[in-house]
C-alpha cells in the first residue's frame, strides 16, 4: 500500500511546479507589456495568506505504436494550503480511490480511503518542498518569495488570430526558458485574475515515450482559511496506521562482490573499501519502479559528484543485450554492472526491485530503501551524507 501512496504523490511534483512556474515568471525577461500584465495577474496568488483551489490533470502519453491513440490519464484533485507548512491536498484517482495528504508542521500524514489505512512521517524541513517530498529544489512555496528565482525567461502574451475574446475573458501567455523548455498558461483576466489552464510537453526519453500535460483549475478562493484543523489528521473509526518496518540489513557487513561493467571491466565492492561510501542499486529495465527511480538516483549522483562517493547500478537477471539502450536512451551515467545470474543480488537477500543500500567506507550497510517513492530523493541525499561523516 505504501508504494500505492507514494504514487499518488508523484502527480503533486507535475502540479506545484506549476506554482513555481507562476512565480519564475514574473522575475523573467520578456517583453515589458507582457511582463507587466502577468505580473499584475499572478500577484493575487503571490500574495495570498492562503489558498483553495479545485483541478484536473490531464496525462496525454504518446503510444510507443505508430498510429495508436494516445493513453489519456486523468486526477481530480483539492488543494488547501497556508503558509509554508500548512497543507490539505485530496486526489481521487481511478484504482486507488481518494488519497489525502495532511502536513501540519513537521508532521506528515498519507490516508487512503481505500484502504483504510494511513501512513505518518516527518515532513521535509526545507520549506521549499512545501508537500511534495523528492520535489524539485523549487516549489510552490516560491510564491512567497523566500527563493532566488531564475531570470533567464521570456514571456510572450499571445494574440488570438481572430482577435475575438477567449472564453471567461481568458488571456494565453507563452513562456520559454533559457533550456528550451516551454509552457502556455491560461489566465482569466477579470478584477481579481485567476489561472485557469497550464499545459506543457511530457519528453521523451527511455522512460517516457512522452505526450502533453495539462492542468485545469477552477474555484479558487484566496485567503480564504480560518479552520486550521483541516491540516490534521483524525483517524476515523476502524481506520489503522502503517508502521514501517525495520530493516534488518543495516548494520550488518556488504557482502563482497566482483562484476562486470557493459563494457566488461571488473569491479569489487572491496575496491572502494576505506575510499568511497557505495551506493548499491540493483534494478532491471522491464521494471517500471525501477524505470521512475533510476533517473533520481541519477540526479542524486550529479549533484554529489565532488563528494567521496560511488553509484553501482547492478542489473539483475538480465540479457546483457537489453541493458545498453536503455541506459543510453535514459540518459543514466551511473556505472552500471551486470549480474546475469542474480547471486549478488541473493547474497544481499533482494527479493523485489529497486533495491538499494548506502554502505559506507567501512563495508557497512547504513541504509536501504526498497520500491519507489516520491520522498527517495530527499531521503537518499540525507542517508549518504550521513554516511560520508
Amino acid at each position: 500500500m505504501k508504494g500505492n501512496f507514494m504514487n499518488s504523490m508523484v502527480i503533486f511534483k507535475q502540479v506545484m511546479i506549476v506554482f513555481v512556474l507562476i512565480a519564475l515568471f514574473a522575475y523573467g525577461e520578456e517583453t515589458r507589456d507582457s511582463k507587466q500584465i502577468f505580473l499584475d495577474a499572478v500577484k493575487p496568488l503571490k500574495n495570498a495568506e492562503s489558498y483553495e483551489v479545485e483541478a484536473k490533470v490531464v496525462y496525454s502519453i504518446h503510444s510507443e505504436k505508430t498510429g495508436d491513440k494516445p493513453v489519456e490519464i486523468e486526477q481530480k484533485f483539492k488543494i488547501i494550503s497556508k503558509g509554508n507548512d500548512l497543507n490539505f491536498l485530496s486526489v481521487e484517482t481511478q484504482q486507488q480511490g481518494n488519497i489525502q495528504i495532511f502536513r501540519n508542521g513537521s508532521n506528515l500524514t498519507v490516508y487512503s480511503e481505500k484502504d483504510k489505512k494511513y501512513i505518518e512521517r516527518e515532513a521535509p524541513k526545507n520549506p521549499k518542498l512545501f508537500l511534495l517530498i523528492g520535489g524539485p529544489d523549487l516549489l510552490d512555496s516560491i510564491i512567497f518569495g523566500d527563493t532566488e528565482l531564475p531570470s533567464s525567461l521570456t514571456i510572450q502574451q499571445a494574440t488570438e488570430p481572430s482577435g475575438a475574446p477567449t472564453q471567461n475573458n481568458e488571456s494565453q501567455f507563452q513562456i520559454k526558458m533559457d533550456k528550451g523548455g516551454e509552457i502556455k498558461v491560461w489566465l482569466a483576466m477579470g478584477n481579481e485574475p485567476k489561472l485557469t489552464k497550464v499545459q506543457s510537453e511530457l519528453p521523451s526519453n527511455g522512460i517516457s515515450s512522452g505526450g502533453i500535460m495539462n492542468i485545469y483549475f477552477d474555484n479558487w478562493k484566496l485567503n480564504s482559511v480560518k479552520d486550521e484543523s483541516i491540516f490534521k489528521f483524525n483517524p476515523p473509526e476502524g481506520v489503522s496506521k502503517v508502521e514501517k518496518k525495520k530493516d534488518e540489513t543495516i548494520e550488518q557487513k556488504a557482502p563482497d562482490f566482483t562484476l562486470s561493467t557493459l563494457d566488461g571491466k571488473k569491479v569489487s565492492l572491496k575496491d572502494f573499501k576505506g575510499k568511497k561510501v557505495v551506493v548499491l542499486d540493483f534494478w532491471a529495465t522491464w521494471c517500471p519502479p525501477c524505470r521512475r527511480a533510476m533517473p533520481i538516483v541519477q540526479e542524486v549522483s550529479n549533484e554529489l559528484k565532488d563528494k567521496d562517493v560511488v553509484f553501482l547500478a547492478v542489473n539483475v537477471d538480465e540479457d546483457k543485450a537489453k541493458v545498453p539502450d536503455f541506459v543510453k536512451n535514459a540518459g543514466i551515467t551511473l556505472t552500471v554492472l551486470l549480474d546475469t545470474d542474480g547471486k549478488v543480488a541473493n547474497s544481499y537477500n533482494v527479493t523485489s526491485i529497486p533495491r538499494m543500500f548506502i554502505i559506507d567506507k567501512n563495508g557497512i550497510i547504513k541504509a536501504g530503501h526498497s520500491g519507489f517513492s516520491a520522498e527517495m530523493k530527499e531521503e537518499l541525499k540525507k542517508e549518504i551524507l550521513e554516511a560520508l561523516k
